[in-house]
């Protein structure tokens, strides 16, 4: 369900910018009939979402099902959207804080970079570009009766259009559609929209632009090429537009499979290509803009070679498309058009794009009609469209970075390279990489291994094999055809610490090697397309406490996933290259210009400072760790298994899996190690206030813990669930104030040792950190003065018990049951109990005073840890 609206930023007048996106933010909140909208939808399973676009502002509703009852509450909401919106100056500063927190970047350096290189392409173009700083200011000093203006100005029957996608009785709800929007009237006086729709044309003039700029955190020298085109993809009205839209569909398809094979190689000619750079968002997808960057050494004389290299590598991958290439494309393109029926969520799209830029409006009988269209496109046609896309000759910006302007080659310099390179005889096209479609098995099979069969009341099978590997089985339904047949492993093995911190960080370092190399039979862009074209994923990683191996296939696959698992096991890929690439790729992670977005990029500090042996390493011990090093500790590493456990999840038969899996995980080596477990919540409960820097950021980010000790019976664990929703209700509420996403929850730090934590993560503007803590701690002791009433936990004991009993019994992209049952046995939780009690009590056993009592007793400040970010 969708209410769309032609009022977007371009309807803003001069003092009301950032108006738009503030009045999206008010109704998802503030409507006539339901003043607590969002936990509202929440509590009925409704997925609600809401953007603000130059043109049009969208709110969404995702409904589980054709339920009367949700229908007819989501018909509610978008007629409350339409025409119902509470502005109250009392809570705008909700909202105020909310936005602005929004408009502040949370990764500065990809921000900075993203906005400075966007003003450069945008600069002939005449679409217009934002400016932040007057949204902020504007944010800031809000004026009602203007917000109110643009409210009564745009928000109108005659610029609405109510959507609704999906498996319902079409006659009754468009009846009950029309009774309910037919009581919104248009106003007597209008205003005209043209100048809005005027702001959204652009123009292409054909000219290069050339610019450098400095980039103090990557200060690694590079020209980043950018080529503007029209988006055929953007509008089609006729015909001919739409097969100018088939004509760019096919060519990206192209491009993106040959880039994507050409990017598989240890040193390409460029570091990254895309043919829908930023994808395309910058003139809200009119533009469809090409992107290539190339790595420049820091000498000069070597520049203009690494400019013609780049160029040539990219005029190899537009040339000499065969039949083989056209028709996979025509086959992709056809399938997304005929052969698989479009979702709910795809249709509403094409209708909201119909009513807002007026596209062609979707049809089960068009959609065949254009198959044929796809079919009249030759290989002639194909090719001259992608030599036209190609031309860098013309509407293509140059952006030299950290270059000297000394060390810049002048822009007919530029040229005459690119003429060179276009000039120069062109080899046919071929894959760096050569393509493996089998996996070689290096197993040494065990034909009758000893094992130990127990299967109990709650669907999982315990294999205990003669060489004491353990594997848990827990077959469930999958929600959507896609995931049937899925199967997801879960493999986990204590980490241990024997006082040699240099062979530990090697361990560390020798398993994360597995993530980004390849095999002795082959290298590592082959194996990652061979998981791609088989719909594979697999991986190594550590989490606290443990050494991980992970991933997921179709079941056909299964031979294909362990065999893969052996050959890294039996030979990591012994290459120079590789190893120079692992070094470079990891030590990115470390560098000034590393993502910094939400808390994962500070958390490993935080685990440190909780436990210094806590798994993690450092750009010194990647530079200090030479190949034959790290080759020497992966061998050694991964030539035992000791107290390893897998869990298997997916759709499957346990009595089958046992007997394909056994020869592969029955024969795994294994031999007693030495050393002492790794405990992650070792210093989690001493109160605690600390600072942590880092560079590339401009706000802070905050991360504050509530430790306390809780008896685990399951009736304590049922009401925290619920208390931690209160919680997190609440906390974000107020936290919305100055934090556009702020985080807040609750979670077991160990049940074995009664530990539990209540957390809060946001990020603020410099300075406001302290105030954001200290309202936090305040609405705490609000949540536990008013605590929660009978109509709140009737409807969150209802919504709690659906999304349980819907986790235990299917998976989808969540998967409820691996992490579970990794964490049961970890903490030496009775698992059966648990998932055979937790409906029961939840539904009969909880009262709310049980609950606030809980509020009151668990939610304890004493030892509050309070970790603070800020810029270095």
């Amino acid at each position: 369900m969708k209410l769309i609206v032609k009022a977007g930023r371009f309807h803003e007048d001069e003092d009301q910018s950032e108006y738009a996106h503030l009045l999206e933010h008010v109704a998802i909140r503030d409507v006539e009939k339901y003043r607590d909208l969002v936990t509202l939808l929440t509590v009925q399973g409704i997925d609600h979402r809401a953007r603000t676009g130059r043109l049009f502002t969208s709110y969404y509703l995702f409904v589980p099902n054709s339920n009367k009852e949700k229908l007819n509450l989501g018909l509610n909401v978008l007629e409350q959207w339409a025409g119902a919106i509470i502005i109250d100056s009392s809570r705008l500063d909700m909202h105020r804080g909310s936005i602005i927190g929004e408009l502040r970047p949370n990764d500065a350096y990809s921000d900075w970079l993203y906005n400075k290189e966007g003003e450069i392409i945008l600069r002939n173009t005449s679409f217009p570009s934002s400016d932040r700083n007057k949204s902020i200011e504007a944010i800031k000093n809000i004026n009602i009766g203007r917000l109110k203006n643009f409210y009564h100005d745009w928000y109108r029957p005659d610029l609405q259009a109510a959507i609704v996608v999906g498996s319902f009785n079409l006659d009754s709800l468009e009846n009950i559609i029309q009774h309910k929007f037919s009581k919104l009237t248009k106003p007597f006086k209008s205003r005209n929209p043209a100048k809005a729709i005027k702001k959204f044309e652009y123009q292409l003039s054909g000219e290069n632009q050339y610019e450098s700029i400095k980039d103090s955190l990557n200060t690694n020298w590079r020209l980043d090429v950018f080529s503007k085109r029209t988006n055929y993809e953007f509008r089609f009205r006729s015909i001919k537009d739409i097969y100018s839209s088939f004509l760019q569909n096919l060519y990206e398809s192209i491009i993106t499979k040959r880039k994507t094979e050409y990017e598989r190689q240890y040193q390409p000619s460029f570091s990254k290509y895309s043919t829908r750079y930023a994808t395309n968002g910058l003139a809200s997808s009119q533009i469809s803009i090409g992107f290539m960057s190339v790595e420049l050494d820091q000498k000069s004389a070597s520049i203009e070679d690494k400019i013609f290299e780049a160029v040539k590598a990219d005029v190899i991958m537009h040339s000499n498309f065969t039949q083989q290439d056209l028709q996979e494309a025509k086959d992709r393109l056809k399938s997304t058009l005929v052969i698989s029926s479009p979702s709910s969520k795809e249709l509403s799209t094409e209708y909201e794009n119909h009513f807002i830029y007026q596209n062609a409006a979707p049809s089960d009988s068009a959609r065949k009609k254009l198959a044929n269209l796809i079919n009249k496109i030759s290989l002639s046609e194909l090719q001259k469209f992608a030599n036209e896309r190609r031309n860098l000759l013309e509407n293509t910006d140059f952006i030299f970075v950290n270059v000297p302007k000394i060390h810049i080659p002048e822009g007919h310099k530029i040229e005459k390279i690119i003429e060179k390179a276009y000039n120069t005889p062109i080899v046919k096209y071929r894959s760096p990489s050569e393509k493996i479609y089998s996996i070689k098995s290096v197993v040494d099979h065990n034909t009758n291994p000893k094992m130990n069969i127990v299967e109990n009341t709650v669907g999982v099978t315990t294999v205990t094999f003669g060489n004491n590997i353990k594997v848990l089985l827990k077959p469930t339904t999958p929600q959507s055809p896609y995931f049937k047949n899925r199967i997801e492993v879960l493999g986990f093995q204590p980490i241990l610490f024997n006082q040699n911190t240099e062979l530990y960080n090697k361990q560390l370092l020798a398993h994360n090697y597995a993530s980004m190399a390849g095999t002795g039979w082959h290298n590592h862009f082959q194996i990652e397309q061979f998981k791609r074209d088989n719909d594979m994923q697999m991986n190594f990683r550590t989490d606290q406490e443990n050494f991980l191996i992970d991933g997921n296939f179709n079941r056909k696959n299964i031979n294909d996933f362990f065999k893969l698992l052996f050959q890294y096991i039996k030979a990591p890929e012994d290459d120079i290259q590789a190893f120079n690439y692992w070094q470079k790729k990891i030590k990115e992670r470390f560098s000034p210009y590393g993502i910094k977005d939400g808390s994962n990029f500070f958390h490993d500090k935080i685990e440190k400072i909780w436990n210094p042996k806590s798994p993690s390493f450092n750009e010194k011990d990647i530079n200090e760790i030479s190949q034959r090093e790290l080759l020497l500790a992966y061998k050694e590493h991964f030539s035992n298994f000791d107290n390893y456990t897998f869990i298997i999840t997916g759709d499957f038969q346990s009595s089958e899996l046992i007997h394909e899996i056994a020869p592969y995980l029955s024969g795994l080596p294994v031999f007693e190690r030495e050393g002492e477990k790794i405990k992650k919540w070792g210093k989690r409960q001493e109160r605690r206030n600390d600072t942590l820097r880092y560079k590339g950021i401009e706000q802070s980010f905050s991360a504050l813990f509530l430790p306390v000790k809780i008896e685990p019976t399951i009736k304590n664990q049922v009401i925290l669930d619920l208390v931690n929703k209160a919680f997190y209700e609440r906390l974000v509420k107020i936290l919305r104030l100055d934090c556009y996403a702020p985080g807040a929850g609750g979670h077991w730090i160990s049940l074995k040792d009664s530990l539990y934590t209540f957390q809060i993560n946001f990020n603020s503007a410099l300075g406001n950190d302290g105030k954001m803590v200290s309202n936090s701690m305040d609405e705490i002791e609000n949540l536990k003065d008013q605590g929660i009433d009978y109509d709140w936990l009737h409807s969150h004991i209802k919504y709690t018990t659906q999304k349980f009993k819907s986790q235990i019994n299917s998976f989808g992209y969540f998967n409820f049951w691996p992490q579970f049952l990794k964490e049961s046995l970890e903490q030496e939780r009775d698992y059966e109990e648990y998932i055979l009690k937790y409906p029961g009590i939840l539904e009969n056993f909880i009262s709310v005073e049980d609950v606030n009592r809980a509020i009151t007793d668990y939610i304890k400040r004493e030892d509050l840890q309070n970790f603070l970010v800020l810029p270095e």
